[in-house]
């Protein structure tokens, strides 16, 4: 019995495993393929590790193939999570039928920190444009100079909205506002023009 269920368990491994690069082959993009083939891979090794640990039957090398299993479980979610991530940032392209992206404007265009508040509803009233936020470091020729003299706008098509200084907002700034170390632009623009106005104010504009 003991060596049916462990058969049956290899088998299954091998099929989930066989899953995963056939995904690798069918997926449109490298995020849907990460996606997929973490959860086949995951579900294949498990399964062969299981079967080992029953095969066997023994507690020591039980032990050490439900700590593999484990291991795997925490480890292989987050690697693929680390590297879409990483390809997100760099600008590896989506599906071109893909209907949402649902990180964008979610992440501050120079840190890469996941911010809290995001502007949905009104990128889908305005289709083909970006809202984000931007922090001004606290080491850039931009600091001290005014809105006019940066010319988003003009450069990039890209406009501030609101500028966010602490706990106080000033909306719908005007060029005579002086920016200063750490404050926040939310902006809005074409999304291939918002990393170009992101790396011109690192840059000093």
């Amino acid at each position: 019995m003991r060596e049916i269920i462990s058969g049956i368990l290899v088998l299954t491994g091998a099929l989930f495993s066989l899953m995963a690069g056939v995904v690798i082959l069918r997926m449109p993009d490298l995020y849907t393929r990460m996606s997929a083939t973490t959860k086949a891979t995951t579900l294949g090794v498990g399964s062969i590790l299981l079967a080992v640990a029953i095969y066997f039957g023994e507690l020591g090398i039980a032990a050490r193939a439900l700590a593999a299993v484990a291991f795997v479980l925490l480890t292989a979610p987050v690697a693929a999570h680390m590297i879409g991530r990483a390809a997100y940032f760099v600008g590896v392209p989506l599906w071109e039928e893909t209907v949402v992206d649902e990180l964008r404007g979610h992440y501050d265009l120079q840190t890469h920190e996941l911010e809290s508040v995001c502007f949905p509803e009104l990128e889908l009233q305005l289709p083909g444009l970006q809202v984000g936020r931007l922090r001004i470091p606290d080491r850039t020729p931009v600091a001290g100079k005014t809105l006019a003299e940066i010319e988003l706008r003009q450069r990039y098509d890209v406009t501030v909205l609101a500028v966010c200084r602490g706990t106080y907002t000033i909306p719908n700034p005007d060029g005579d506002v002086r920016l200063l170390p750490g404050d926040e632009l939310i902006l809005i623009g074409p999304p291939e023009r918002m990393d170009d106005a992101a790396e011109a104010l690192k840059a000093g504009g």
